[in-house]
């Protein structure tokens, strides 16, 4: 049987910075001059939000066979396979790969996604 990633939802502390589980780099807002700037370690797979990537690794990619599309091949398939980018990469299939997911409250039904996966 292959499993899938693993979820955890944030939906109260939803602007809770967001660290790697496996190495604790922060992720988002690393920078406190620019907190939109993005580090992604080497165990991130993702960090995406309800209307694009900001960053999609070469394991990711892999994994859900990615590699070699163009962004608008692969925004194309979120957007027409699955439940756009949450269904997307609710697919990864990658041992012990984690995601968190965290929604703004309504009316805003905003999401940003962050995955990550040990080292093989």
């Amino acid at each position: 049987m292959i499993n899938t990633i693993q979820r955890n939802q944030l939906k109260t502390f939803y602007y809770t910075p967001v660290h790697c589980p496996f190495c604790g780099t922060r992720v988002m807002g690393a920078d406190p001059v620019d907190e939109t700037l993005i580090t992604a370690c080497i165990h991130t797979l993702f960090i995406a939000h309800d209307m694009a990537f900001e960053y999609r690794s070469e394991r990711f990619d892999r994994n859900l066979c990615l590699n070699g599309l163009s962004e608008m091949e692969v925004e194309e398939r979120w957007l027409r396979e699955t439940d756009g980018i949450d269904g997307l990469t609710n697919q990864v299939t990658l041992a012990d790969a984690i995601k968190v997911a965290a929604y703004a409250p309504a009316p805003s039904a905003y999401g940003s996604y962050y995955g990550f996966a040990p080292i093989e």
